[in-house]
């Protein structure tokens, strides 16, 4: 193929950066055009936290910057406290990324057989921790599945971050791109930028889940490649074998 092939990163800085670097070690040509950005979220002071972790016996993050968001604000006698406290707690994240966060705080975790709400509901009820109070930190936004499988009663719902669109434009799509999407708000934001039913199907989605790349489906794009997760290294090889089959 003459033109030269083009991945599209729409993830946010600083994750989208990495991943760019990776696709460049492998020869891939890559742009970095991130469809939204992270804010934390202040609904809930450094106190109410706390005692929202106090209160929990079980820990559910569902991203790295679920914990990055949620711990900044603590001071390291707080975070003391909590090493503390987290060893009469269950903590899971909702994979490797997310794990290695928290493992880094010095935190024991558990991490579901697949990256997601599935795996997770999964573990918990090889845990036995389905009756069990239980805190949810994560973002303004995200999937219901969770949200549903707890009773109102057992399950506090903490947002320690925002997604905002950053109005970024993405170039124009043709068969040598490919585009990065990692969660479902993305692939809308994708979406709503290819708009063209044409250039949908002459364009590639590299997704980071089975979920995302049934969304870009139904959006009309027909060339969906998907990643066993969401992790560089499963996107990287998932833009491989993108290039090698356009090549």
């Amino acid at each position: 193929m003459s033109t030269q092939l083009h991945v599209i990163v729409t993830r946010p800085s600083p994750y989208g950066e990495e991943l760019c670097g990776e696709l460049q070690h492998n020869g891939i040509v890559s742009t970095h055009s991130p469809l939204i950005c992270f804010e934390p979220d202040t609904s809930f002071n450094s106190e109410q936290r706390l005692s929202a972790l106090e209160q929990a016996d079980t820990w559910i993050f569902v991203s790295r910057q679920a914990v990055n968001f949620c711990f900044d604000v603590f001071s390291s006698q707080q975070m003391s406290s909590l090493l503390q406290l987290s060893q009469s707690k269950t903590i899971i994240a909702v994979g490797d990324a997310t794990a290695d966060s928290l493992q880094q705080l010095n935190f024991v975790v558990l991490t579901p057989p697949t990256p997601n709400s599935e795996g997770m509901i999964a573990l918990l009820e090889q845990h036995q921790r389905q009756n069990k109070s239980t805190l949810l930190i994560r973002g303004n936004q995200g999937r219901k599945l969770l949200q549903d499988y707890f009773s109102a009663q057992q399950l506090t719902i903490l947002p320690v971050y925002q997604r905002q669109a950053t109005g970024q434009q993405l170039p124009r799509m043709t068969e040598s791109s490919a585009i990065v999407v990692t969660s479902g708000q993305l692939m809308e934001l994708v979406a709503n930028q290819v708009s063209e039913s044409s250039q949908r199907k002459a364009c590639s989605i590299i997704s980071g889940s089975q979920r995302i790349s049934e969304i870009a489906q139904q959006f009309g794009f027909t060339n969906c490649y998907t990643a066993s997760n969401a992790s560089n290294d499963e996107l990287v090889k998932s833009c491989i074998l993108w290039r090698n089959d356009v090549s």
